[in-house]
């Protein structure tokens, strides 16, 4: 046949090497049809065109041949059909990596989108787990630390104290149930001899505290028996002070330092991660950067029922439970006062008792209930991240239902639709766990340095394996949890139903509808929970920054100091000192009024158990202590606290007259009630023991002597003025060495510092200049840790409103664009904009009203846990799940409207064109 040589060349040109021989018969024959057809109908003079008609035919047909073929194979490839180079599983994986990665290409946006919302549910939860793992999961880093319990005294109802001296030292010989106990409490050291003088926070303790812990000095040793015996002058130091001070030299042991202006030869460094005493107890909570023997002094050792300052730590003996320890220390103390205490208390029924509470549940049980209602609020927020990320993944998964028809229909199994899938979410996942990560190590930095120092173990935390390996956890659940769902629905479908479908009918069906439902109501719900949980906290917040402290801190200023008593040896040295001070500062230009006391309001840490001359009928009231303060100067009109009756303290309340003494309206309520106790005298000690007789002269108002959100306890303040010189002098404590110098002035407060310190630096210029604050920052500071509660629990629930919004705005978007021909017709068929806005809100706030009417029961029921967390708000406060219904409604109209104005964009025309 003429053109045959022609036609073998075109067919090898257009045909792929796979076509088989008949597919070239078959055009051959058809090649010849065509040319015996056209030059019937044309004749001999048409054969050249039937020729090239014919050639045409047979190039188009060769042509349709290769795009087939070419079709076939890409085909093949996204169905992932075995091909020579590797059927294996891992082959099968790699090629679903790729796929995927090549469909996040193609949508950058929402993949970031995705990633970005991943990455911050997943770092949150990373940050708050390590912080959870440090202060409630880990041992305290002391040897077997499940075995030490820390031992408090108590005097009738008051609180727990710590042990007095001879308490303790009787302890040590008749309780069977310790294997070693040891004493400490925390005292303020001006430290000198390296660098400029400083003020540091030390702590004394006996020779066995380091035993009992179980921890020994890193360099050097602990101390002996003999050198607290003896009170000699040795010194441990902690990590963070020998790099600080001797730039980690090991040949800093030996050395000799100034502590109180006498010299200390240090004898040892403790470990790196030592830390003691802890943050979390009551007493003697601030992490000392320095140990010296707590060598009790004479009069230490016979304070019967007095100078209860020392917190005791215990070891556990072998096999001895808690409940065991606790029963023994109780009967050893009960025993103490029939046994070695004078007749007097005997007399008197002295009220002593102890208890033993577990040193990891003193150091972490008050910040326990926070930690885990953080750590659920974080698991919340990955729940809604997961359920958004869902919806969108089960949206996409929707517009590729003829893909994966195609796939199915060419051999795919469901089980490997479904793993193509979750690698989809898996590389997602993976990507926003890795970015997560980095932003736990910021969001813990960050943590560390708003959070109050109350909490414990605080310079712990850190991203270490068990974060990174919770972190690995938490995104392979995420990754299962977003994307089987979609797998599961994707993969469900007939493929042949889906191949006869058009692009409009081929949308997500009724089912789809109800699952995407499902999901967005779940966000609100929990989004509800976290709402009323922050909102809680706030309300709680605002209440505690309306409570009345009891006194003025606008334009105060206080300025701590502390003589040395080798420096200032006589009580008359001390005196002189702070008459001189107070009088320079009082001559200040502004300053109205100047004052000093042993305590600051909210830190008041003296009791004192007291009796009354004339005591009220109900005489069970008085077995208890009272706060005290000492106070000198025009202290009251420094810190403005009001006076209610009588007098002021003033500083003709010398050691020649009559000792006096003022106490505040609670005192006086609830022992004097509907009586003016001025002129009433009140004594320490107890009924049968009691010191000296002292006069009330004036009543003030209350002023809280612990945190704002703490009760206000009846308290008294003595003149500093009538303290003995002997008093004064004493260093077993030094409260009285120590006053915090309060100044009220009209005018700025930074040159007004300035010059309080150049005063004391005048006065002695070794004196170590410490921090200045205003009365402003302490009550800030007071508030700490209920503000920091807040602000994190109110960021998740932050977080967890804009992820629901973003939940029902895409839910909403989406069907819109996949409704644009039915909104078409409707609009062509007289809709209006305003009936089409109302349609699309109405199906968002059902999503939303089905959200809230779960959430809100189960809010009800899950934020009684949050109790001892609020102050004067009940967990059920109904202006708090008002309030959140309110913002939730708002929150939601918003995020629907958007959609529902974009759908009334749609014309009509364009609308019914669509596929």
């Amino acid at each position: 046949m003429r053109g045959a040589p022609l036609y073998r060349l075109l067919l090898r040109l257009c045909h792929p090497a796979d076509v088989r021989a008949r597919d070239g018969a078959e055009l051959e024959r058809a090649f010849a049809a065509c040319v015996a057809r056209e030059r019937a109908r044309l004749g001999r003079a048409g054969y050249l065109y039937a020729w090239i008609r014919a050639l045409a035919d047979l190039l188009s047909a060769a042509v349709l041949v290769r795009v087939d073929a070419q079709r076939t194979r890409r085909i093949a490839a996204l169905q992932q059909l075995p091909t020579p180079h590797g059927d294996g599983l891992m082959f099968t994986l790699a090629q679903d990596v790729r796929y995927s990665l090549r469909l996040m290409r193609r949508s950058p946006w929402s993949s970031a989108i995705v990633v970005l919302t991943l990455a911050l549910a997943i770092g949150a939860n990373a940050a708050i787990f390590g912080t959870v793992d440090t202060i409630l999961l880990r041992p305290l880093p002391y040897h077997e630390a499940d075995r030490l319990v820390l031992l408090h005294e108590a005097i009738g109802k008051s609180g727990p104290v710590g042990f007095s001296a001879p308490d303790y030292l009787a302890l040590t010989e008749r309780a069977a149930g310790f294997e070693s106990v040891a004493a400490f409490r925390n005292k303020e050291f001006e430290l000198s001899g390296v660098d400029l003088p400083e003020r540091v926070t030390g702590a004394v303790v006996s020779a066995s505290l380091f035993r009992t812990l179980g921890v020994s000095p890193a360099i050097g040793r602990d101390f002996l028996t003999e050198e607290d015996r003896d009170r000699r002058a040795v010194i441990v130091l902690s990590d963070s002070l020998w790099r600080r001070k001797f730039g980690a030299d090991p040949a800093a042991i030996g050395r000799t330092l100034m502590l109180e202006r006498a010299p200390y030869t240090i004898i040892g460094v403790m470990p790196r991660r030592f830390t003691f005493p802890n943050r979390g107890p009551l007493l003697n909570n601030t992490p000392a950067d320095l140990y010296v023997p707590i060598a009790f002094a004479p009069r230490e050792r016979a304070a019967f029922g007095s100078m209860y300052n020392n917190s005791v730590v215990a070891r556990l003996a072998p096999g001895i439970t808690v409940v065991q320890a606790d029963s023994d220390v109780r009967s050893v103390v009960s025993r103490l006062v029939e046994e070695i205490y004078p007749s007097v208390f005997r007399q008197g029924g002295f009220p002593l008792s102890a208890s033993a509470t577990p040193l990891r549940e003193e150091t972490v049980g008050r910040v326990r209930t926070l930690l885990y209602v953080i750590l659920a609020a974080g698991i919340v927020v990955l729940l809604i991240a997961c359920a958004d990320i869902a919806s969108l993944m089960l949206t996409h998964a929707a517009g590729r239902q003829r893909e994966m028809a195609v796939r199915a229909t060419l051999g795919a199994s469901r089980m490997r639709l479904i793993r193509q899938s979750l690698v989809e979410a898996g590389l997602l996942t993976v990507c926003g766990g890795a970015i997560g990560l980095a932003m736990a190590q910021g969001a813990i930095s960050l943590t560390v340095a708003l959070a109050p120092p109350t909490i414990p173990r605080l310079r712990e935390i850190a991203i270490d394996w068990r974060v990174v390996a919770y972190t690995t956890g938490a995104s392979l659940i995420t990754a299962l949890l977003c994307g089987l769902l979609p797998a599961l629905e994707s993969s469900r479908r007939d493929p042949g139903d889906a191949l006869k479908e058009g692009g409009r009918s081929a949308s997500s069906g009724r089912r789809q509808r109800r699952i995407l439902a499902s999901l967005v109501t779940a966000q609100f719900a929990l989004a509800v929970i976290l709402l009323v949980a922050g909102g809680l906290l706030v309300r709680s917040f605002a209440r505690l920054m309306t409570v009345d402290p009891g006194f003025r801190a606008k334009q105060v200023v206080t300025i701590p100091t502390s003589l040395p008593r080798t420096a200032y040896p006589a009580g008359s040295d001390i005196r002189s000192f702070y008459a001189r001070l107070l009088e320079r500062v009082e001559s200040l230009p502004g300053v109205t009024a100047v004052g000093a006391s042993t305590f600051l309001p909210l830190s008041v840490r003296e009791r004192r158990a007291f009796t009354i001359e004339v005591p009220p009928a109900a005489s069970e009231e008085l077995q208890g202590t009272i706060a005290h303060d000492w106070v000198t100067g025009r202290s009251f009109e420094a810190l403005g606290i009001p006076l209610r009756s009588g007098r002021y303290l003033s500083p003709s309340d010398s050691q020649s007259s009559e000792p006096v003494v003022v106490i505040n309206e609670t005192m006086a309520r609830r022992f004097w009630p509907g009586q003016d106790p001025v002129g009433q005298r009140i004594a320490w000690g107890g009924p049968r023991d009691h010191a000296a007789w002292m006069r009330i002269v004036g009543v003030v108002g209350d002023v809280k002597q612990g945190p704002l959100n703490t009760p206000t306890e009846p308290q008294s303040y003595s003149p500093w003025t009538q303290v003995a010189d002997g008093m004064l002098a004493e260093n077993v404590i030094g409260i009285f060495r120590s006053l915090k110098i309060t100044v009220r002035a009209s005018h700025d407060l930074t040159d007004l510092a300035t010059a309080v310190r150049s005063h004391i630096r005048s006065l002695d210029p070794s004196l170590p200049l410490t921090a200045v604050q205003t009365l402003d920052q302490i009550v800030e500071e007071s508030s700490g840790p209920q503000r920091f509660n807040t602000m994190l629990l109110g960021s998740f629930a932050s977080i967890a409103l804009f992820l629901a919004a973003l939940g029902i705005g895409g839910v909403l978007a989406t069907s819109v664009s996949r409704r644009t021909h039915e909104i078409g017709i409707r609009m062509a068929l007289g809709a209006r904009r305003p009936d089409v806005i109302r349609m699309i809100v109405t199906q968002g706030m059902a999503l939303a009203g089905a959200g809230l009417l779960l959430g809100l029961p189960a809010s009800f029921a899950l934020t009684r846990m949050m109790s001892t967390l609020l102050f004067e708000i009940s967990p059920r406060d109904p202006i708090t799940f008002a309030s959140v219904t309110a913002l939730l409604i708002a929150v939601a109209l918003v995020a629907c409207y958007l959609p529902a104005r974009r759908a009334t964009r749609i014309d009509p025309m364009v609308a019914l064109r669509y596929e």
